[in-house]
């Protein structure tokens, strides 16, 4: 694995890969510029109802908009699922032979509404490429809105995701896709325990030991995680990320972080993939806004396509990163 300052050097290389074409893209604003929820949530907005006609140009007028649940998110979250938005962007420039958007990344930082603004004008720039190269001309502007919550920004912004995954030949989202994300956050967790490992004094073999042996899904009393269960739904993923989520709050809570509301398992109904990949997004800004209190400054690994896989599969992920979780809660 890297070392620590090798994941610095390699975090500072990927912001300033970042902020060099949003910077160009916002050409002479004032660099103190501040934006609020409002903003973000039009320029979101904007961005459906270029990818609306988009799609209804492609033949695709049918969409079964998601709902999200999550009453509590806040700007970290919403910067998150901006991160997956523009990998779906990117793939499909790459598909279509285009000019890709600047991939963003996931890191440890106290994210603000400016920050997620800046994401969402490299959305709406590509769009609008996108738009005008099919021959579409853009007889609309921004509305502007009052009172909008990160919260009112994250089911805006769900909606556009979807969307996305329409563009890319997708009729939803798939227990693929669900694991690609679930991965990396089980990346991310065994990464932080290894660095937190290393920061212990010697004198603390044991809660060393404990921190790595989870890494392996292993304990040093030589026992280990529980195998493969089969036969698990999209709502048993829910029911454990809500779990995991819990667990996060606890630490939240140890760092003296205020606490994230998690919905209420019935409020899914009927739980699909979609419904479990957001729950991916939370513990994945989650675990980033963690690592500020523990000083880890890794970012996260991007989603790696993967075959094959169902709800089981990442049912099997979840157990892990509450076993990491576990472990962690102990050892601190």
């Amino acid at each position: 694995m890297q070392t620590t300052t090798s994941k610095n050097t390699h975090f500072r290389y990927l912001l300033t890969a970042l902020l060099i074409p949003v910077l160009t893209l916002i050409g002479s604003a004032n660099a103190a510029q501040k934006y609020s929820p409002n903003d973000v949530y039009a320029g979101v907005e904007y961005a459906n109802s270029l990818i609306d006609r988009i799609l209804t140009a492609n033949g695709v007028t049918e969409i079964n908009i998601p709902v999200s649940r999550e009453a509590g998110a806040k700007p970290m979250h919403v910067y998150e699922l901006h991160v997956s938005a523009l990998t779906e962007l990117y793939a499909y420039a790459l598909e279509e032979e285009r000019r890709p958007p600047p991939l963003a990344v996931s890191t440890p930082i106290t994210y603000t509404p400016t920050d997620v603004y800046y994401l969402t004008q490299l959305v709406i720039n590509n769009l609008e490429e996108v738009y005008r190269d099919s021959g579409g001309y853009i007889d609309f502007s921004m509305n502007s809105h009052s009172g909008k919550s990160p919260a009112d920004v994250y089911q805006e912004l769900f909606e556009l995701y979807y969307r996305l995954n329409l563009l890319n030949g997708k009729s939803k989202v798939s227990p693929n896709e669900v694991y690609s994300h679930i991965f990396r956050a089980k990346e991310d967790l065994q990464f932080s325990l290894l660095t937190l490992s290393k920061h212990l004094a010697d004198s603390d073999e044991i809660k060393k030991r404990l921190l790595v042996t989870a890494i392996y899904g292993m304990h040093p009393d030589g026992s280990t995680m529980t195998p493969l269960e089969a036969g698990k739904k999209p709502g048993d993923v829910i029911a454990k990320s809500i779990t995991i989520r819990g667990k996060l709050n606890l630490l939240r809570k140890r760092n003296k972080l205020p606490e994230i509301p998690r919905p209420k398992l019935e409020e899914f109904g009927a739980a699909k993939p979609i419904d479990a990949f957001l729950q991916t997004q939370f513990i994945i800004a989650e675990l980033n806004l963690l690592k500020i209190p523990m000083d880890i400054s890794s970012t996260t690994n991007s989603a790696k396509a993967v075959s094959g896989k169902t709800p089981s599969d990442v049912y099997q992920e979840m157990k892990h990163i509450e076993y990491m979780i576990d472990r962690l809660i102990q050892a601190l």
